[in-house]
């Protein structure tokens, strides 16, 4: 037996407390494992547009071209994701979390089944390309509800007291979908020798996603619509104008999110992107050793993000989002100094397991619960979609370019890009501490209430 939502203070309603546990045991399930598709299909399309596409689907342009040509393409699934979060969530809010969850899904698996089996230019000439563009907004569409909306379910049928862990595990399925994105092709490129690889053994790792999908259709197919949507359809309370009505009533809760996912994804991006480049460029390390960190800082941040998110069940989730923040900002000039003194290959593990499997778990483990208590039930998922990926698409589009900026215009001294973490770190804690949860104006508005009655008598 469920209860219904209480009435919120604000006018929305508080997340439900009850659906049943074994619906919120496949509510999770579902959630982690639509993240690590979405995250499995990201990871793989950049390492596959670093060493494979430019040669398969760009050969008629010259090598430098060739490259540019198919890392613009992995940009383009980031440049669309908050136009479809928009349009998405508006959705989500109207017909049901479940219906563009199960959507989400199929549109990203099987975009990235496809590009496995999309000939290349040699076969049908600028066709490739253009298809390879096109699959990859597919693939942007898909993500840009699918975290959000993944989240908003784990947390709408998860318990009061654990929707931190629950709502954490979309981000703990981010961390292991990259890591085993990055993984399957790297392993088919050692089993395989060069020829049959560029061939045909890259179109592996993309055709496997198909199992994934698999398992996760049959997951959210049979997972019922969240007891907090059932609640607001059946007191009429749906709004036929979400994006409008969350701009008009929670500007606060969109600005707050967006610059919290910003200092998220900004620090995050800047250690798995930009770092792996300047240990190549300015540390001189090999690829080998730089793949590495990589996986230890993925693997590690799938580790400590449920750990945190447990934690902001016990003491708060601001408190907990707050601290990543600051842990981030005292790590900034530490972390290049750790580098820079000889540290060697372990120095450098350790800063990229500190950076992304610490300051930044701390953040994105408690972000997911967080993020949607701000927002009223009726338009949360808009709310989601429109201030998550546009933070999303920011940070993971600037951080990393201004980092390279900083690293070769500063005549080789790291301050620049410590000031530049202190300052995104800044901006996370200043968003998290004037954001106000649901949570919150219910208990402030009940306070009020109780005594303005006292007053009265």
């Amino acid at each position: 037996m469920t209860t219904s939502p209480s009435t919120a203070a604000d006018g929305g309603t508080t997340v439900s407390d009850s659906g049943s546990a074994g619906d919120s045991k496949r509510a999770s399930r579902a959630a982690f494992v639509g993240t690590l598709l979405e995250y499995y299909d990201f990871s793989l399309y950049a390492s596959a547009a670093s060493v494979v596409f430019g040669s398969v689907f760009f050969s008629g342009a010259s090598p430098f071209l060739a490259t540019l040509q198919a890392v613009g393409t992995f940009a383009v699934g980031f440049l669309v994701r908050p136009i479809g979060g928009v349009v998405l969530g508006s959705l989500g809010d109207r017909i049901g979390r479940k219906k563009i969850l199960v959507f989400t899904l199929v549109m990203m698996g099987a975009a990235t089944m496809l590009v496995g089996l999309l000939p290349g230019y040699s076969q049908i000439g600028w066709l490739a390309p253009a298809l390879l563009v096109l699959l990859r907004i597919l693939q942007g569409i898909g993500a840009s509800a699918e975290y959000g909306g993944a989240t908003l379910v784990a947390v709408e049928f998860a318990p009061q007291r654990r929707r931190g862990l629950l709502g954490s595990l979309p981000g703990a399925g981010a961390s292991i979908g990259g890591v085993l994105g990055t993984s399957a092709l790297l392993g088919v490129s050692a089993a395989l020798p060069e020829e049959a690889f560029m061939s045909w053994g890259w179109r592996l790792p993309f055709l496997l996603s198909g199992l994934i999908l698999l398992y996760g259709l049959s997951l959210r197919a049979r997972l019922p619509e969240t007891p907090a949507f059932r609640h607001i359809e059946e007191s009429n309370d749906k709004t036929t104008s979400p994006v409008l009505d969350v701009i008009r009533r929670q500007p606060r809760a969109i600005l707050s999110v967006l610059v919290m996912v910003f200092g998220q994804a900004g620090l995050g991006y800047f250690y798995l992107v930009f770092m792996l480049t300047f240990g190549r460029n300015q540390l001189g390390m090999g690829q080998t050793d730089i793949l590495i960190g990589l996986v230890l800082a993925q693997l590690s941040c799938a580790a400590f993000i449920p750990l945190f998110g447990m934690l902001s069940d016990r003491v708060g989730r601001r408190p907990v989002i707050i601290a990543g923040f600051v842990f981030s900002a005292l790590l900034a000039f530490p972390a290049f100094w750790l580098v820079g003194h000889d540290g060697g290959t372990a120095a450098f593990w350790l800063v990229l397991v500190l950076g992304n499997g610490v300051g930044v778990a701390a953040i994105f483990g408690p972000m997911g619960a967080y993020v949607t208590e701000l927002f009223e039930t009726r338009h949360a998922f808009s709310g989601l979609g429109l201030g998550r990926e546009l933070g999303n698409a920011l940070g993971a589009a600037l951080v990393p370019v201004l980092a390279v900026q900083l690293a070769f215009n500063d005549g080789g001294s790291t301050a620049a890009l410590s000031i530049l973490l202190v300052a995104i770190s800044v901006a996370g804690v200043a968003a998290a501490w004037v954001s106000v949860s649901r949570t919150t104006r219910a208990r402030d508005g009940a306070e009020r209430a109780e005594s303005s009655s006292e007053v009265a008598a």
